[in-house]
């Protein structure tokens, strides 16, 4: 029998998965192009609110365009895309490293950011193949082929004699080469056609790095969702969740192929003399010829590919840090007595609530200074009244007026306000000649409408800032008869602040 039975299985199973998902739905072009300009230029993670305000203006820079865009808003959408696994909502990191023990099950807010999952990763890479330059089969492909299966032979083979043979030649013909070029023999120059298939073999793989680590990435966040889901449970130990942790945590870097091949990564973005080597070799294919032919952000992708290895495994290492600060606050704030002590008191309360409502009628009030059994409430505040709907009622509409009426002029309003402090002024120059001129005087001279409880504040002003009274030396004391505008009587006892110098000079 043949295997089409098995061979129909793995196909569902495939197509079941969210990267072929957003490839088959008719909205897929859309959201593939979305993420790629909104995720383009190495950015890993937008904040919640400043990808729903992108989202929306692509939206409708697509629909001025007429391009069909669907009418849901760009929260509901996006929403959308993270319970297809399309995006993950992640929550922002602390400046000094820490985390909290809620794991990622929190509602959109300004401390959580968007990124890409493997998945949608997978969508993009797999639109930019099929809709970019692809060499098929050529000798680029072959030489990968070969080169990649003598190496792999190479490292394979337990037979010594067998390994030193390959060694030898390949030092054979890496020696021929060297002693050519040293008789002042041509160096052959790759043609613009051989190494633009070189160039898209490497594309190719440097293509799969971010999926790859991306995939890494969502395994340590399932480890952080499965042990801060245990230590929510408390149905286990710590010291056992911990170790769990740290079992797995071995293994995701030992037992599985992303796993070694991230810490492949680490190891080699720890060795300086390879990344200078990487950066030298990829900077002498950029001035190859075929360079002209590519497009600027295939030259700066290829330029880039340090940053983007290194970019790759801080991702990784930035959850493995909020998997490890989530634990290290849990354990500190987790007080395992302390929760007992508060187990203990609820239940106590439960058993002597049922009793009390067992044994009383439906009106009876609990008297909350008689002491629970087994429990202690320490309540500072009580609740006196309770919620009152009309507290929270508008305030009644403005009242309609006639356009017609008439305002206040400008005279009837200065009658309400402060001091006139230019009459005043006047009046106190005037009266600074005088002999025994004093604000007392003053005051009683003015004319009925600068008699106000105001104007008197600003004639003492005026005699303090510009005739230079003092009223510390001043012990004459006087009462001053205010008018209001609206015919209101006030009399003040203050002081009689002299406006004649000498008089002022002679005292002293």
């Amino acid at each position: 029998m043949s295997s089409i039975r098995d061979d129909l299985a793995r196909a569902h199973q495939a197509f079941t998965r969210p990267a072929l998902s957003l490839l088959r739905r008719p909205s897929g072009p859309l959201v593939v192009a979305v993420l790629t300009c909104a995720f383009g230029g190495q950015r890993h993670r937008i904040p919640v609110e400043r990808f729903h305000a992108q989202v929306a203006g692509l939206l409708g820079e697509l629909s001025l365009h007429g391009h069909e865009v669907p009418d849901t808003p760009a929260r509901d959408l996006v929403r959308g895309w993270v319970r297809e696994q399309w995006l993950s909502l992640t929550p922002v990191a602390a400046p000094d490293g820490r985390a909290d023990d809620r794991g990622e099950e929190q509602d959109e807010g300004d401390g959580e950011e968007y990124a890409l999952t493997s998945h949608a990763q997978d969508a993009m890479d797999h639109v930019a193949r099929v809709s970019g330059e692809r060499v098929l089969l050529g000798e680029s492909r072959i030489r990968t082929v070969l080169d990649t299966a003598r190496r792999c032979a190479l490292e394979a083979t337990p037979d010594r004699d067998r390994r030193v043979q390959r060694l030898e030649e390949q030092i054979a013909a890496l020696s021929a080469e060297r002693d050519r070029l040293l008789a002042g023999e041509d160096v052959p120059r790759a043609s613009d056609e051989r190494m633009l298939g070189q160039y898209l073999d490497l594309a190719d793989l440097l293509s799969a790095l971010p999926g790859d680590f991306l995939r890494v990435s969502e395994e340590v966040r399932r480890i952080h969702r499965e042990v801060v889901g245990d230590f929510r449970a408390e149905q286990r130990p710590t010291g056992e969740v911990l170790e769990d942790y740290l079992r797995r945590a071995e293994e995701l870097l030992t037992g599985s192929v992303s796993g070694r091949a991230f810490a492949g990564a680490v190891e080699l973005a720890r060795d300086e003399d390879t990344l200078r080597a990487l950066q030298e070799d990829l900077a002498t294919i950029l001035e190859h010829g075929f360079a002209a032919g590519l497009t600027p952000e295939q030259r700066t992708a290829l330029r880039t590919t340090p940053e983007t290895i290194g970019d790759g495994i801080e991702l990784v290492l930035e959850q493995r840090r909020r998997l490890s600060a989530s634990l290290r606050s849990h354990i500190l704030r987790h007080d395992p007595l302390r929760d007992r002590e508060l187990d203990e008191a609820l239940r106590a309360a439960a058993e002597q609530l049922t009793h009390w409502i067992a044994t009383t009628g439906p009106r009876a009030a609990i008297d909350l200074d008689s002491p629970i059994p087994s429990a202690r409430i320490a309540v500072t505040t009580m609740r006196t009244r309770l919620h009152d709907p009309a507290d929270d009622t508008s305030p009644p509409p403005l009242r309609d007026h006639d356009e017609t009426a008439e305002g206040s002029s400008l005279e009837e309003l200065r009658r309400f306000g402060g001091p006139d402090f230019e009459r005043l002024r006047t009046a106190v120059t005037a009266a600074a000649g005088t002999a025994g001129a004093g604000t007392a005087a003053v005051f009683d001279d003015l004319p009925d409408d600068l008699r106000r409880p105001a104007d008197l504040m600003g004639l003492l002003h005026l005699a303090v800032a510009a005739g230079g009274a003092d009223p510390a030396t001043t012990s004459r004391q006087a009462v001053y008869t205010t008018s209001r505008p609206d015919g209101t009587v006030h009399r003040f006892l203050g002081p009689d602040l002299s406006l004649d110098p000498e008089q002022d000079e002679a005292t002293a």
